[in-house]
């Protein structure tokens, strides 16, 4: 009898934490605080990206 105990107990820390992270990661993707709560967001179009481009392989020349 005491054979099953531990095993059953592993089992239900492991589901538990399975569990707990899957809650965790789902309120990660679905909150709107972004980790970088201090920055400014601006929108990047595609100049400015072929600007950061350009600016970025004159530095290798």
């Amino acid at each position: 009898m005491k054979d099953w105990i531990f095993p059953s107990m592993a089992f239900l820390v492991f589901i538990y934490g399975v569990v707990f992270v899957g809650f965790y990661i789902f309120d990660y993707k679905n909150s709107d605080v972004s980790v970088f709560s201090n920055t400014q967001i601006s929108p990047m179009n595609k100049r400015n990206i072929d600007n950061f481009l350009k600016e970025i392989s004159d530095s290798f020349k």
